[in-house]
């Protein structure tokens, strides 16, 4: 399936929801279940949204799909010596970038580093209307449609803290 044909079925199911009043679930991989409150609605799987779309070590911004793994964000960052400074926790093999931003979780480093949200630039995100709206950012693609994030740090300057 496309990416936009993924986008336009969300579109369509959120602006349904929002017509009827049935509530939705939005859904990564289902690691932070457990977080928040009780679970309700159908659910909006946002796996099948996936991908790196860019990233340039060099400035250190990764641009990713909410539906990419938390652990392929990881591994490729891993091999340019990098990593994410707020040190997400996984819960899971299912952990998704998108969940990680969403709830917000970080490991013990988020003192001295930020939060997760410290580190995005710009998002694509979807009204209850099923509109698309976008955020500005440094590195942005609008026909993209993801989310952008200063979200990486030298692994050697992350040791040093």
């Amino acid at each position: 399936m496309e990416q936009d044909d993924i986008v336009a079925g969300w579109s369509e199911r959120i602006a349904r929801a929002t017509e009827t009043g049935a509530p939705l679930r939005l859904r990564g991989g289902g690691t932070k279940d457990w977080y928040g409150q009780t679970l309700q609605g159908e659910i909006l799987d946002t796996r099948t949204y996936r991908g790196i779309i860019s990233y340039d070590p060099a400035e250190l911004v990764i641009t990713a799909r909410s539906g990419t793994p938390l652990a392929e964000v990881e591994a490729q960052q891993r091999e340019h010596g990098q990593m994410l400074p707020f040190e997400p926790p996984h819960f899971g093999r299912g952990a998704t970038i998108g969940g990680c931003i969403a709830v917000g979780i970080a490991g013990p480093r988020r003192a001295w580093t930020g939060a997760a949200r410290d580190f995005v630039l710009g998002a694509v995100v979807m009204n209850r209307h099923g509109q698309v709206c976008c955020t500005s950012a440094s590195k942005w693609s609008r026909t993209s449609r993801v989310m952008t994030c200063r979200a990486c740090s030298r692994v050697r300057s992350a040791r040093s803290v």
